[in-house]
């Protein structure tokens, strides 16, 4: 993948000026000769950035596929689903909000200071480096909030996001969102601070709907003693496939309708044990045991009892 991204680069460094040139035009507030370059050695550097950037954008699709190959096998649908989402909606809104960003928001924004400058009596003169500089870090900035809030939104949609779960999900999305922004930000240590929590402000307000919903089933494992004194815990699950079973009226299990034949309750039923990890599940009404056999190899360390 790297030797792809180097080859994918090479077109874009080879024309690098030309795009430049082009966003410098879009982002120039004056329209005159007011733009300088103090820095020429930074000039340099921002063109192999720039090319290294476009170059991984055109091997998007290469690499989510990737992804898609290596995380499939290990998933279940509705996590399938949540992938499927993410790798197909980031780039989209990743190109959507970048074009709005440097082509619309930001030239109205420096086009506003400029006028600022002007009503003061300035003789203006802007740094091309900076002007780019700065809509690089909004461009950071929107990628790893589409990112994150991507994230969040297709696991609320599919099911694998609720209040329930939502600090582990917080713990390791917004975790790893914070260790990038202030990794690219080291050199500025109190903006990059200030970054990161208003990047992490942002998307934590636009998964709020998700991550305050409620879950789908209500869970309440049983705990009791074993013979060594250990406290284990222990899961109970109706599958409803039997006529006339057991009564779960008596029996309070988590109901599963059809769990026997569906294949997304199945997938349920092991999302719910990898988030709750009980000792012992404990499977009623079950017509068809012999399904549940992939379980014990799933989760070798649970004791599980089917119709016991």
């Amino acid at each position: 993948m790297l030797f792809v991204w180097v080859l994918a680069s090479a077109p874009w460094l080879m024309n690098i000026d030309d795009i430049l040139a082009m966003f410098v035009d879009a982002l120039d507030p004056c329209g005159e000769n007011c733009l300088n370059l103090y820095q020429p050695e930074k000039w340099s550097e921002l063109r192999w950035i720039v090319s290294g950037l476009l170059g991984f954008l055109s091997i998007i699709p290469l690499v989510n596929l990737q992804i898609w190959n290596f995380a499939k096998p290990g998933l279940t649908s509705t996590e399938k689903k949540m992938l499927r989402n993410v790798l197909v909606l980031l780039p989209i809104l990743f190109l959507f909000f970048s074009y709005v960003s440097l082509f619309m928001i930001l030239p109205e924004i420096y086009q506003m200071g400029h006028n600022i400058h002007v009503d003061y009596g300035f003789a203006v003169k802007y740094d091309a480096i900076s002007l780019i500089h700065f809509a690089s870090i909004i461009l950071w900035v929107q990628v790893l909030i589409i990112t994150a809030s991507s994230i969040m939104i297709s696991s609320g949609l599919t099911g694998n996001l609720d209040s329930e779960n939502a600090n582990w999900w917080r713990l390791r999305i917004y975790g790893f969102i914070a260790m990038v922004s202030m990794l690219s930000y080291y050199e500025t240590t109190s903006n990059g601070l200030l970054i990161t929590l208003v990047t992490l402000a942002i998307i934590e307000t636009i998964s709020r709907p998700w991550t305050t919903k409620s879950s789908k089933y209500s869970i309440k494992l049983e705990t009791s003693f074993d013979k060594e004194g250990e406290i284990i815990s222990s899961l109970k699950v109706s599958c409803n496939c039997v006529k006339g079973g057991l009564n779960t009226a008596d029996y309070p299990a988590l109901s599963l309708e059809n769990l026997c034949n569906d294949k997304l309750v199945q997938d349920e039923l092991i999302e719910i044990i990898i988030r709750y990890k009980p000792n012992k599940l404990i499977i009623v009404n079950c017509s068809k045991p012999e399904i549940f056999t992939s379980l014990n190899q799933t989760f070798p360390n649970i004791e599980i009892a089917i119709n016991g």
